[in-house]
């Protein structure tokens, strides 16, 4: 006999699903319309890229500045049709080793903790062999709610987050400002 009050886990996809019909219903809103990745324009300059892909794009703000300053690359969101390429982040429709640096801006905490590797793994897909990355990972609760419900099915001191990105990459000190993550990709 089945406990009354047990949590029946419900299937990954349908999580997702959950998951992503509360960022469809902010897409008319201004939501994705903040540049996180704003600060971090001189670190990613000085890696001197040719080709850049930013993982949860929004409104796609960062990659058209970069483009601006003369660095191709394209945005990835699942929600935003401002977005190059309009995916979720595990599954990104490009070749592998395209691009040379790798940002994802308050983005990874809006994965389902079960993603984070896969997505994680996904970015180093697509580097270059030696490739960087710049992240920023929101770690409270969000204030923006959908149904009552936050954004952020994530929330995980900066520590975990470490450790996640320490399986595909090399974190470097020093490499900018300290909201930001930045490093080395370690070869698959």
């Amino acid at each position: 006999m089945s406990d009354p009050h047990e949590i029946i886990p419900v299937d990954l996809e349908a999580r997702r699903e959950h998951e992503w019909k509360k960022y469809l219903a902010l897409t008319s809103s201004t939501y994705g319309s903040t540049n996180h990745g704003r600060h971090a324009y001189s670190i990613v300059q000085a890696f001197k890229p040719r080709f850049v892909v930013d993982f949860g794009c929004g409104r796609n703000l960062f990659i058209q500045h970069l483009r601006r300053l003369g660095i191709d690359g394209l945005g990835v969101d699942f929600a935003f049709p401002d977005a190059d390429i309009v995916a979720p982040m595990h599954r990104v429709p490009v070749s592998a080793g395209i691009a040379d640096v790798v940002t994802a801006f308050d983005a990874l905490e809006h994965l389902l903790p079960e993603e984070v590797d896969e997505v994680l793994d996904e970015m180093r897909r697509i580097a270059v062999p030696g490739g960087r990355f710049v992240l920023s990972i929101c770690t409270r609760e969000s204030k923006t709610k959908v149904n009552g419900e936050g954004l952020h099915p994530t929330v995980k001191p900066r520590v975990w987050w470490l450790e996640r990105i320490g399986r595909v990459g090399t974190v470097r000190q020093g490499l900018g400002a300290p909201r930001y993550i930045a490093g080395v990709f370690n070869d698959a």
